[in-house]
This record gives structure tokens, sequence and C-alpha cells, in this order.
């Protein structure tokens, strides 16, 4: 069910670009500061937690829905994830000693953002919003030194993403986009931060969750159309 969500997300992103005579498509590339939300019903655990660097790459399309109003999905590889620091404590008269630990996550994104545009010349001011839908496919595990987590001789291994109770992380992800940028000509730069809404904790303990965020930083460029070409209704 989930797959058949994605692919038909996918496939209206696909289609809906032979829509719109006045499309903009575009490449997008950027950086990523993700990190992860990670609590029960006995407190929060990633208050500790670290941002990871990731990227993203990807493809977009720019509906124009008046001179100020656009519509624009894309599809995007994204990595995210979240870095624990290295603790060791004594508890118990026993000595806890746990590596440093990133984990990387590796998604495909459909970002479905509205941007509302203000032009202040040859310059504009850009502001999004909007959901995401997104699907792990791969993901990394990794230490600083050896650590039983993993094992008995490794510092790294592959995430196991799936619905079971010993996976890592469920592959389905989705949340909200809120983010800025500036537009000139077919350039744009663009600050956005991304809340994950999605429960991506396999455990069957309801208490138990995990979700993304992350703050993305990227480089636009736009093809087709000037930016600065009137709307024109049909």
């Amino acid at each position: 069910m989930i797959k058949r969500i994605y692919i038909f997300s996918l496939m209206m992103f696909l289609v809906s670009t032979q829509t719109f005579a006045q499309v903009r498509f575009g490449i997008k590339a950027g950086f990523n500061l993700a990190n992860m939300t990670d609590k029960d019903k006995n407190g929060t655990y990633s208050n500790d937690y670290m941002m990871k660097e990731g990227f993203l790459l990807g493809v977009t399309a720019e509906y124009p829905i008046s001179n100020n109003f656009s519509f624009e999905p894309g599809l995007l590889y994204s990595s995210k994830g979240f870095t624990k620091p290295e603790y060791k404590a004594g508890v118990g008269g026993h000595t806890v000693d746990e590596p440093e630990i990133k984990i990387t996550s590796n998604y495909l994104e459909i970002p479905f953002n509205a941007i509302y545009k203000i032009n202040l010349g040859g310059v504009k001011v850009l502001m999004n919003a909007g959901p995401y839908l997104a699907y792990a496919i791969s993901g990394k595990l990794k230490a600083n030194k050896v650590w039983f987590g993993i094992n008995e001789d490794q510092t790294e291994r592959k995430l196991k993403i799936g619905n079971q109770a010993t996976d890592d992380f469920r592959a389905l992800d989705y949340g909200l986009n809120a983010g800025a940028g500036v537009e000139i000509k077919k350039i744009t730069v663009g600050l956005q931060y991304c809340l994950g809404l999605a429960n991506i904790a396999p455990s069957n303990d309801i208490s138990y969750t995990l979700n993304n965020k992350v703050i993305s930083f990227s480089l636009s460029y736009k093809f087709g159309n000037k930016s600065d070409r009137k709307f024109r209704h049909k």
C-alpha cells in the first residue's frame, strides 16, 4: 500500500508536467543539516543528538497560478539522519561506553510547495510552504569504533528498512516544508525547514516515536520561460 501511494504521487508529478504551457523546469542541489526527534512516554532521548551533514539533488517543475503565486512539485534525492555523540558514564558500578554514532538515511522525496513571490525589481523574494512525501531507499549506521550494536569486528552496517520490530526505520516519511529564498533571473537561493510528521519507528510500542527534521540550503536553476514574464490566462 505504501509503495502504491508513493508510485502514484510520482506518476502524478511526471504526467502533470504536460498540463501547463508556462511550466518552468529546474534542477536543484544543496546540502542538509539533519536531525531526529527520538522519544517515548518516559522522555526524549534526542536532546543531545547533533545535526548531520547531508545533501539533496533533483529536479523541479514550477507551474504559475498568477504573477505572484506558483505551485512547484519536485523529485529529490535527499540524505537525512543524525549524529549521536560518544557517551561514557558509570551506571550501577559499571562503565557504560558507547561510541559516536552517525545515522545516514537516503530518501526519494516529492515536495509539493506553494510559492509566493514579492517582486523587488531585478530580485524576487520567495516564501514557500507545503507537504512532502518521501520513501527511504537505503541507509547506513557508522560508529567511530567497534560496538556491540553492529558486529564484534565492524564499525558500520547497512540500515534495515521495513515494518518489522527488528528493523531500524520504516520506509515511508511525510511532513511539512516551510522556507524562503531569493530569485535572480533563473537562479534561486533557498533556505527551508522540513518537519517530519510520520513516525518512522518500526516498534510496536505506539508511545515510541522517531521523526525526521531537516534544514536545507539549496541552489536552483530554472529553464524555460523567463521569471519576469507576465502571467496570461488562456
